[in-house]
């Protein structure tokens, strides 16, 4: 799939975005209890992973969680960044805020696109939770890698076909999305599939 890879390109301008003080204590109160599950977190080499995001009054604009912010316990106002538009074919979004919107941000733009009336996204990342999951819930293929445009087109699709509120990111190791009408039930639907299978 590294053949006719399209980089990710981010818009970013730099300035910071005021949003609803209400907004962000549900981001932080969610982002907190996947976090506590060590669902987003920092690798041991410093990279991070896992987001969330919650969709704006403005149904194509988003709220997500800023790129290398998983080492940290909390965030403040000035690690989310609004992604304001996107373009799946040339992999591009463009947000604005004091910290830069991840690559991640293209799936979750993918699930709005395809489900208006979902509300919120998570992704987390959880390698024995991944292999349970791999192929039993909906999954993208695992010649599909993460970052690429086929990946959001993957899991918009499939995001529109099935009733469950999970994907498996086949050719993301250890990724899994969720997705839900608010934060809350978003959240829920990965705590509740992690407490369902971990003493299996």
């Amino acid at each position: 799939m590294t053949e006719g890879y399209i980089k990710f390109n981010c818009n970013w301008t730099q300035k910071e975005f005021p949003f609803q003080e209400e907004i962000h204590g549900e981001l932080e109160a969610s982002r907190t209890k996947l976090r506590n599950l060590g669902l987003i977190g920092m690798y041991p080499d410093g990279i991070g992973f896992g987001n969330i995001s919650v969709k704006t009054a403005d149904s194509k604009s988003f709220i997500i969680t800023g790129s290398a912010t998983g080492q940290f316990e909390k965030l403040d106002q000035s690690h989310y960044a609004l992604v304001t538009g996107y373009d799946f074919e040339k992999n591009s979004i463009s947000c604005s805020g004091l910290t830069k919107a991840s690559a991640e941000s293209l799936t979750h733009a993918a699930v709005y696109e395809s489900l208006p009336e979902v509300g919120a996204v998570v992704h987390v990342h959880c390698l024995w939770l991944w292999e349970k999951l791999l192929n039993d819930y909906p999954t993208t293929s695992a010649e599909i890698e993460y970052g690429t445009p086929e990946m959001a087109y993957a899991v918009g699709k499939i995001a529109s076909e099935i009733t469950e509120k999970i994907i498996v990111m086949g050719g993301h190791r250890e990724g899994i999305l969720a997705f839900g009408s608010n934060l809350t039930e978003a959240t829920d639907e990965i705590i509740n599939i992690y407490n369902r299978y971990k003493n299996d």
